[in-house]
């Protein structure tokens, strides 16, 4: 199945453009999870602060991705 992907920030590095925020497409088993997601993009587990799917904040790492689900991941991020 396929899943539209948005890495922010520091994760920028991880998508295929380079950019934050640039969309891409990612492709996954049928039973995929967003810990799946992020073993497949090469993301440390730990690094991932945030997740939103399809505009909802998901907590759960074993929540199934659906076709078509659109999937954001930020890291922590600071600021002062």
């Amino acid at each position: 199945m396929r899943v539209e992907v948005r890495l922010f920030a520091t994760f920028a590095d991880y998508a295929p453009s380079g950019k934050s925020a640039v969309p891409f497409e990612a492709t996954l088993n049928e039973e995929a999870t967003i810990a799946d997601l992020i073993a497949q993009l090469a993301i440390p587990q730990d690094e991932v602060h945030l997740c939103i799917v399809n505009g909802r904040l998901v907590h759960d790492r074993t929540h199934r991705l659906q076709i078509d689900d659109r999937v954001a991941l930020f890291p922590p991020i600071g600021g002062g």
